[in-house]
């Protein structure tokens, strides 16, 4: 795992130099660049294989080919195999140097046969190219810009392009709107308006100053596989997939651990290691007397014991105003969901203890987990009652008020009966986005709404749910997720907060194979009115006690509404004060009043819509002051 960064169509030595040591978080382990007049690649190396070898930048044997990577091809073994077998000479006993001759002897199509997360350079000194490779689910980032003259600057993180005077860092409008909807700023986008995303799956290649970009890699839903007809033979089926899956993401020359809550995905994956032997040392986070209905620890403490691991717990103590200033340096840019308050200080902890974790990152989307799902199926019979009579559970929801925990069924019911009206998509769009009456709750001062009016992006959601061409609700809910929620909410903040501390983690259930098998699968093998996930249940329940199989979702979740009001006095005279929404311009006073004033008083929970303007005025101090 490391830090990339570099420029073509000019070569500034000292720019070059400045963008690596700026991703130095990623790679502590060492650094490397490679100059040449029209071009600058540095790499930050975190060694997780070929400890003595593996430097970065590397030049293939011809000398045509130079690549910096940051990611793991797991299945580099069988591909290092097969170059040796064809008589290729390697030099190493890493992945770096296959990735580069595949791509010597292949280009592009080598890309098919990776089977793992990466993003990476190559400059290609015969044709003068550089392509940028991104990963199918976008597990590791990739950020460009584009200078005036041509010159395209990229790095791992917007931290090293904002070390280049010239590149833009306003703040984009659009980016914005979606952050307050979203809690994150989908691809291609970047919140600073110089600054670009390359999405998940896609390539760039610069020519010349010139930039093109294509889409290599897609998953939509697929007719069902005929010979599959029951949850048994699904999970006959994917099973032996799962397991090469997780065995494949261990490859490592370091010590490997495993974030364990006790719950079905995390506990799948360190059943599947324990069967084979693989020593593994596992982490679970937990809280005091304020968060003990989201305790987790003594299932976790339970699995391990099961089977014979060793268990590290934390007790997280924390006054989320004290880490926001490093969990938004981590991101460089507005992440509104508080779980990475979480991730931040589960990997600070285990990043003490090992350099690899597995995580269980990827298990609602791939198999259903979500109750989202199983409210699209609810939704479709709702839709025929009567909206007049929606409209009244809607208002009796509201009288009621919402707790302001995240365990909050009120607040649930009134986001599934407001959206109701809405079209398929717009309606999944608005669950993933938190809830309905989004504009009224994106109080914009005046002006920051005639702006935003007039360049809005298109919903990225809705347009992901209406994309394929086969698939039913549940179907184009799984599609949206795995190009959206999962890659810019979830797999977004493992990578910067794990990798604020050097931690590499890896996501055995956002595995391509196996999601591209699971793309075949009825919805009704992932999610039912009455139950979810039902291939992995199935699949499981030959490796865990039944008790982990029988446990109700709870989700990574934490006493956020407890933390924030004890943190509400100081929110309320500084962050959000009147003096400071009125100097940003961005927001309208009375309205951000309005939302506080709603939250304190438990008519709605606006938890994570305070949260997403606290972390967003954190972030105009750092980066626009």
């Amino acid at each position: 795992m490391c830090g990339i960064a570099g420029m073509v169509g000019a070569c500034d030595a000292a720019l070059v130099a400045s963008m690596t040591a700026a991703l130095r978080h990623r790679g502590p382990d060492g650094d490397g660049v490679h100059l040449e007049p029209d071009v600058g690649l540095g790499h930050r190396r975190l060694a997780i294989l070929d400890l003595a070898g593996g430097a970065q930048p590397m030049t293939d044997a011809s000398g045509d080919f130079v690549i910096v990577y940051n990611g793991e091809i797991y299945n580099f073994a069988a591909l290092r195999a097969e170059l040796l077998a064809a008589g290729v000479p390697l030099r190493t006993r890493g992945d770096t140097e296959v990735l580069l001759e595949l791509w010597r002897r292949e280009g592009p199509a080598a890309l098919q046969r990776l089977r793992g997360m990466f993003a990476f350079a190559v400059w290609d000194r015969r044709t003068r190219e550089l392509h940028l490779v991104r990963d199918r689910l976008g597990q590791k980032p990739l950020y460009y810009s584009q200078l005036a003259g041509g010159e395209l600057l990229f790095a791992s993180e917007p931290k090293a392009l904002l070390q280049c005077q010239a590149v833009d860092r306003s703040l984009d409008l659009a980016a914005l709107d979606a952050y307050l909807e979203l809690y994150y700023v989908p691809p291609p986008r970047s919140i600073f308006a110089g600054v670009k995303q390359l999405p998940p799956g896609h390539r760039l290649t610069w020519r010349e100053g010139q930039v093109t970009i294509s889409r290599w890699w897609d998953c939509e839903p697929r007719p069902p596989d005929p010979r599959l007809r029951s949850v048994e033979a699904w999970a006959e089926a994917v099973a032996p997939t799962l397991a090469e899956a997780i065995e494949l993401h261990t490859v490592s020359d370091v010590p490997v651990g495993a974030f364990l809550s006790g719950g079905l995905d995390s506990s799948t994956i360190v059943a599947a290691l324990a069967r084979r032997g693989t020593a593994l040392q596992t982490f679970c986070v937990g809280y005091g007397p304020e968060g003990a209905s989201y305790e987790e620890r003594h299932h976790a403490r339970e699995v391990a014991r099961h089977f014979g691991l060793m268990h590290h717990e934390l007790e997280l103590k924390v006054d989320i105003l004290d880490d926001l200033a490093a969990m938004v340096a981590g991101f460089d840019e507005p992440f509104g969901s508080w779980t990475a308050l979480l991730a931040y200080h589960l990997s600070r902890f285990a990043r003490q203890r090992v350099t690899v974790a597995l995580a269980g990152d990827g298990g609602d989307e791939v198999f259903g987990g979500y109750p989202r799902y199983r409210g699209l199926r609810i939704s479709e019979h709702l839709g025929r009652v009567p909206p007049g009579a929606v409209a009244l559970a809607g208002r009796a929801l509201r009288v009621l008020g919402e707790p302001t925990t995240a365990l909050s069924l009120r607040r649930w019911g009134r986001q599934f009966l407001d959206s109701l009206a809405l079209p398929p998509g717009e309606r999944y769009a608005a669950w993933v986005g938190k809830g309905s009456d989004s504009a009224r709750d994106r109080p914009y001062a005046r002006e920051t709404a005639r702006r935003i009016a007039e360049v809005r992006a298109p919903n990225f959601i809705a347009e992901a749910f209406d994309r394929p061409v086969f698939g039913d609700l549940v179907a184009r809910a799984w599609y949206a997720d795995i190009h959206g929620f999962l890659p810019e909410n979830v797999l977004r903040c493992t990578d910067r907060m794990s990798m604020a501390h050097g931690l590499e983690v890896r996501v055995p259930f956002c595995d391509h194979v196996l999601l591209e098998q699971m793309a075949a699968a009825p919805s009704s093998m992932r999610v039912t009115a009455l139950a979810s996930k039902r291939v992995l249940r199935e699949i499981a329940g030959e490796w865990l006690p039944p008790a982990v199989l029988k446990r109700k979702k709870l989700g990574f979740s934490a006493p956020f509404g407890a933390w924030l009001k004890a943190a509400e006095a100081r929110i309320v005279a500084d962050w959000l004060h009147p003096d400071v929404i009125k100097r940003r311009g961005l927001f309208d006073v009375t309205g951000v009043a309005r939302i506080v004033g709603e939250h304190r008083r438990g008519t709605r929970d606006h938890s994570l819509r305070i949260w997403s303007l606290i972390v967003l005025e954190q972030w105009q101090r750092m980066y626009s002051d």
